[in-house]
């Protein structure tokens, strides 16, 4: 044992006796110690921002914010992007159809027009449009076939996917063979909606949009809250619905009218660069954001009911 501890102290002085290896540094570099200490400050910047979250979060408002964007999520399961395509391979062409059954070659040409002046479209892209409005308008025949088919191939899956989505939202059940007749006339309703908001713009006319708005808001309401009563078979009740469909009233009406402000230059920039393509592309992207936005909406009303509910059991409870 004694010789082992003296083993041991004789190589520990020896290596203390030994020089240092001069190729390596005995100091850390400066580098280093600055991207520590950029290391700590970010740290203490995240943990602040933690804290701040976390403190918004506890607050009444916060509640209502985090538990909608827990319900969206619960409840959509990226249900956008196949509304999304279903929607521009059916609901659109059928809205389309249905304006041009209802007005002249002549007339449609001079919706195409407005429409092109409202959005400032330019070049490729104002010839494509013109050109979609034409064709429907000298083919309806062969345009009335294609929406048969698109309605029976994609325009029914819509009104099941909102029934999914309402029904997560709401945590109901629903749901049988015979919903299929309801998705049809949901999709018919969806698209004839579009095809009437489309003809009442092209009445006014640019000058005269802001007449409108007062059948919007009153139209808008009542088909938000008709299709979750519709497609939930009514378990629930319209005035719980009512938050919900004001509130997708508002947004998507919001939407439309700043899409001049944004939309244009996308679509002209992209017709150019990809032609008929990228005008398509670009339009499915606004679509998506406008179909996100209504799901977003539709969850909306659950969340407020079960938000009051809460607070009124959280005042009952301080109280």
């Amino acid at each position: 044992m004694v010789v082992r501890g003296g083993w041991c102290t004789l190589e520990a002085e020896r290596s203390r006796s030994l020089p240092a290896d001069p190729s390596v540094s005995q100091n850390p570099p400066e580098s280093a110690e600055e991207s520590r200490t950029a290391a700590f400050r970010l740290g203490n910047r995240v943990r602040r921002m933690q804290a701040w979250l976390a403190g918004r979060a506890d607050t009444s408002l916060g509640r209502l914010s985090l538990d909608w964007f827990r319900r969206y999520f619960e409840a959509s399961r990226n249900s956008g992007c196949a509304i999304t395509v279903y929607s521009s391979l059916s609901v659109l062409p059928v809205a389309l159809v249905i304006a041009s059954l209802l007005h002249s070659t002549a007339d449609s040409n001079l919706y195409a027009e407005r429409l092109i002046s409202h959005l400032k479209l330019t070049g490729a892209t104002a010839e494509l449009v013109a050109n979609t409005f034409g064709s429907v308008s000298s083919n309806k025949l062969a345009a009335t076939i294609t929406v048969a088919v698109s309605a029976l191939v994609w325009g029914i899956g819509i009104g099941q996917i909102y029934q999914d989505v309402y029904a997560r939202a709401w945590r109901v059940k629903v749901g049988s063979l015979a919903d299929q007749g309801l998705f049809a006339i949901f999709f018919f309703v969806f698209s004839g909606s579009l095809a009437l908001f489309v003809l009442a713009a092209e009445s006014l006319g640019n000058e005269r949009l802001l007449l409108l708005a007062p059948a919007w808001i009153a139209g808008s309401t009542v088909f938000w809250l008709w299709v979750p009563r519709f497609l939930l078979h009514r378990e629930v009740a319209l005035r719980a619905l009512l938050p919900g469909a004001l509130l997708a009233t508002l947004v998507l009406g919001g939407l439309i009218a700043v899409s001049p402000l944004f939309l244009a230059a996308p679509l002209n920039a992209n017709g150019r660069a990809f032609g008929s393509f990228g005008v398509v592309l670009t339009f499915i992207a606004y679509v998506f954001i406008a179909i996100t936005l209504s799901l977003v909406c539709a969850v909306f009303s659950p969340v407020w009911a079960d938000w009051r509910r809460t607070e009124r059991a959280r005042a009952d409870g301080a109280a």
